[in-house]
This record gives structure tokens, C-alpha cells and sequence, in this order.
């Protein structure tokens, strides 16, 4: 758990490092009007990669890890099932992007100058998608190290290529960085599954890879639906800002705000990776340990996250004026993010139980519906007199009802492990 949190934080902390050095920069070149566009951009990057995923990188950490050590030739099936899937998913993804950026920009988003970034945003959907599975079984192999040693590269990378071509081609330049850096990450997360797996004796097979796909309608496709409401949810929740008046002044208020939001998830994301990784192996061989590594995960998530976001709050005003004067107004939103950010990381470590048990089916109805409906419920409801801290208030209430839905279903499922599998004899 140590050595993994640990190279979990370096990569995480190069992720989350590039991307906030290369927001800020961005914000003070561009202004907070282009801004706001390069805040949709990424915002729909992120709704169409997620979706393209199809919760492959998800399925690939918790199977690779419960079936790794006792299963090995599952595990190979399964990691060919996986790329095969990935490959297609991304490629519907990015072809989908493309061929409705016209659309989107003009009728979705009212804004026709977004139409050629979102066509040069399909191409780092593509990669996004692959890099998702990627590291997802890097994760369930265990194989921090690796995963830590890419983020380096690819942070360092992400910052060079965004900034120096926002500086040379403004948003346009900057959008073509995101892309271009997606390619390369995927590069190198690609080839070090393939060396890792074959290291580790589990390497892909694709040869009765389809014979493991009950996996994709027992866990893949429920968490892939899951992911096909929330996304387009958040989504819609900021496209309903951005149509408010003078709503990219606002979203980009927001995006700032937001940005310092995914700072306090940094540390309990890297924990809850790692722990996912852990509590699917041991259900398979410890029923203690699994109680353990639970037990842990839950405190150190919590605590990560109420020292960093109160950390945050004090210094918020500066904080936000980093990305330039007249960001100083999104402290209003920033607080209640920060807020949301605590309620968002409680809620993913006990969560931990229910993808645990496979239950993924179950928090559809009563996890990711009830947050996502009063997202973009609340996000038309509060936007158009609150603006950005609208915006921010249905994101803390949306993650409140989630939070309660999945203690709800972890109480009814208990703190147990699912026992050891049988192993076919060969």
C-alpha cells in the first residue's frame, strides 16, 4: 500500500502539476473569455474519452487484480478482451466527436468558432481512450513504478507542448497540445502493459480473449452506463452556464475553481487506485486483510482530503488571482467545491465495497442516477441567478445524494470479502 500510494502521488503529481501550470498559463495568455472555450473543450474532451472508455480501464484494474494470482490465463484473456474492446470504443468515440463538432458548436453550444477545436479534440479522444485501459491494467498488475515513471514523462510533455503552442497559436495552439500530448502518453503506457504483462507471465492474449466477455455485461456495461449519465451530465450542467449571459466569464470562474477541486481529490485518488488494486486481490485470499486495506483506504482518504481542501479555502483568494485579477470572484464557488471535493472522495473510498462485490448494476439506480438527474436539475435551477457558485452548489448536492446512496448499499452488503474462485483444473 505504501510503495503504491507512493508512486501513485509522483504520477498524479506530475498529472495534476501539468495541468494546473498549463491552465494557469493559458488563462493569463488567453483571457478569461477564451478561457472559459478552452474550459468546454476540455470539458467535452473529458465527457466523450470517458464515455469512448467504456469503464475498460475500471473492468481491466479490478479483474487483472482479483484473477492475476490465481488465474493467469483469465488474466491474459482478459487483457485481450480489453485492448480489443478499447481500440473500437476509441475509434467510435473520436468518429463521433468529428463528424458532430459542426453541430455541436452551433446548436449544442451556440459558439460556431468551437467547431474546429472539437475536431482537433477527437484525435486526443482517441488516445485518451487507450491510455484509460492502459493504465488501468497497469494498475491491476501492480506496476506503480511503471505507471509513476509515465506520468513524469507525460506531465512534462502535456506542459511543454500546451504552453509553447498556446503561446504561438493562442487557443487553437493550446488544443493541439492537449492532442498531441495524449498521443505520446498513450505511446509509452501501450508499450509498457505489453513488456509489463509478459514480465509478469499474464501476457495478452487475443486468442479466446470473447470467451471472458460475461465480464462486459456484468461489470464493463453497467459501469460504462453509469459513466453514459454522468458524463454528458456534467456536461450539460456547464453548457447550461455557458448559454446563461455572459456565461464563459462565468464558466471560466468555474473551471478555475474546479481546477483547485481536482487538487483535493489528487491524494485520495491515488490512495483509492491502489486500494482497489489491493481489496480485489485479498477478497480472493484474505478475508481479514480485505477488512484491512478497506479500513485504511477509508481513513487516509478522508483525512487527505479534509487537510488539503481546508489548506485550500485559506489561501483561495490567491490562489484564484493566479489566473489572473478578475478570477478573485469565483471564491464563492471555490469554497463550495471544496466542500463537494470532501463529500466526492468519502464517497469514492466506500464505494471501493461495491465494485468490490461486483454490485455495479445496483449504483446505477441508486448511486448514479440520483446524482447526475439533480446535477443538471439543479445546474438550470440555480445557474441562471448563482452563475458559477450555482454551478458549484449542484455539484456539491448531486455528490451529497451519492454519498448516501452508496452507504446505503455497503450496509446492506457488509465489510466482507467474496471468498477464493475456483480454479479449473487443466
Amino acid at each position: 500500500m505504501q510503495t503504491g500510494v507512493a508512486f501513485n502521488l509522483l504520477a498524479a503529481g506530475f498529472n495534476q502539476g501539468s495541468t494546473l501550470v498549463v491552465n494557469l498559463v493559458v488563462a493569463n495568455l488567453l483571457g478569461r473569455e477564451a478561457f472559459g472555450k478552452y474550459t468546454m473543450v476540455l470539458t467535452t474532451l473529458a465527457t466523450l474519452a470517458t464515455l469512448g472508455q467504456l469503464s475498460m480501464g475500471y473492468t481491466a484494474t479490478k479483474h487483472v487484480a482479483e484473477y492475476r494470482a490465481v488465474d493467469p490465463g483469465r488474466t491474459s484473456r482478459i487483457l485481450g478482451l480489453g485492448a480489443m474492446v478499447s481500440f473500437l470504443s476509441a475509434l467510435a468515440a473520436a468518429l463521433a466527436l468529428a463528424l458532430s463538432a459542426g453541430w455541436l458548436a452551433r446548436a449544442g453550444l451556440e459558439t460556431p468558432d468551437l467547431a474546429p477545436l472539437l475536431r482537433l479534440t477527437a484525435a486526443a479522444v482517441f488516445f485518451t481512450v487507450l491510455t484509460g485501459f492502459f493504465s488501468g491494467a497497469l494498475a491491476g498488475l501492480e506496476m506503480y513504478s511503471t505507471l509513476a515513471k509515465a506520468g513524469v514523462v507525460s506531465g512534462l510533455v502535456y506542459v511543454a507542448l500546451c504552453i509553447g503552442l498556446a503561446y504561438r497559436f493562442g487557443l487553437t495552439g493550446a488544443v493541439a497540445g492537449i492532442a498531441a500530448s495524449a498521443l505520446i502518453q498513450s505511446a509509452v503506457l501501450g508499450l509498457a502493459l505489453v513488456r509489463g504483462a509478459a514480465r509478469r507471465n499474464v501476457p495478452i492474449a487475443w486468442r479466446g480473449s470473447w470467451q471472458e466477455r460475461a465480464i462486459l455485461w456484468s461489470f464493463a456495461l453497467p459501469a460504462s452506463l453509469t459513466g453514459l449519465l454522468s458524463l454528458p451530465a456534467v456536461w450539460l450542467a456547464n453548457a447550461v452556464l455557458a448559454l446563461q449571459a455572459g456565461g464563459y466569464q462565468q464558466l471560466a470562474l468555474f473551471g478555475a475553481a474546479n481546477t483547485f477541486r481536482t487538487m483535493v481529490l489528487f491524494v485520495p485518488q491515488a490512495i483509492n487506485n491502489v486500494g482497489m488494486s489491493l481489496l480485489n486481490n485479498q477478497q480472493r485470499t484474505s478475508s481479514e486483510a480485505y477488512k484491512r486495506v478497506f479500513w485504511m483506504n477509508a481513513a487516509l482518504t478522508a483525512l487527505s482530503a479534509v487537510v488539503t481542501a481546508a489548506a485550500l479555502f485559506l489561501a483561495g483568494a490567491p490562489l484564484l488571482r493566479l489566473f489572473g485579477p478578475e478570477f478573485g470572484a469565483g471564491r464563492q464557488a471555490l469554497g463550495i467545491l471544496l466542500g463537494a471535493a470532501v463529500i466526492e472522495a468519502v464517497a469514492i473510498a466506500a464505494y471501493q465495497i461495491v465494485v468490490s462485490r461486483g454490485r455495479i448494476w445496483a449504483s446505477l439506480f441508486f448511486v448514479s442516477l440520483p446524482r447526475d438527474a439533480s446535477l443538471v436539475l439543479l445546474a438550470a435551477l440555480l445557474t441562471p441567478s448563482f452563475g458559477a457558485a450555482g454551478l458549484a452548489g449542484a455539484y456539491a448536492i448531486g455528490w451529497t445524494l451519492a454519498l448516501l446512496g452508496i452507504l446505503a448499499l455497503v450496509s446492506r452488503l457488509g465489510i466482507s470479502a467474496a471468498g477464493p474462485v475456483a480454479v479449473p483444473a487443466r
